[in-house]
């Protein structure tokens, strides 16, 4: 008897440090940004953040995103994904951005998606001649000839 106790006390010894390891793991775990998902239209923002009306031409290149429920969220400046809102064919559709959410309101951009319908299309500019797909507009980094947009259902 004296002997199966040792041998639980050992077991419990050894095993009670995994188990405390396990649980400051999963406290660290908390601190990651949630993934956001949200509907809306992106915006382009004046220096100090403001919305500007500007659906057809962007004179900034800093973006935010305005939710269902006007809800004004911005892109890390140095979100590099953020460049497909200098597209203006992007910024007049209904979207649905897939982010990391940093503290209240900050996203980095996971996936950004058009809405038509109901159904989602992924969103990216294609080279046809190098077969290079890309998530921002400009030139292909191949050939040198202009990416086209392109809008396919998503899987």
């Amino acid at each position: 008897m004296i002997r199966l106790l040792q041998r639980l006390s050992l077991i419990i010894v050894c095993i009670a440090p995994l188990i405390f390891a396990g649980e400051s793991s999963r406290a660290d775990s908390t601190d990651q940004p949630a993934i956001a998902v949200i509907r809306g239209r992106a915006v382009c923002l004046d220096d100090a953040g403001r919305i500007v009306d500007s659906l057809f031409y962007c004179k900034t290149s800093r973006f935010g995103f305005v939710d269902k429920d006007s809800k004004l969220y911005r892109f890390s400046e140095a979100d590099t994904q953020a460049a497909i809102f200098t597209d203006a064919r992007v910024r007049q559709r209904e979207l649905q951005i897939t982010a990391q959410l940093h503290g209240v309101n900050q996203l980095e951009i996971i996936k950004v998606q058009s809405v038509r319908d109901g159904k989602l299309y992924d969103i990216y500019y294609f080279c046809e001649l190098c077969n290079i797909r890309a998530y921002a507009p400009g030139l292909c980094p191949c050939c040198r000839n202009e990416l086209q947009f392109r809008e396919s259902p998503s899987d």
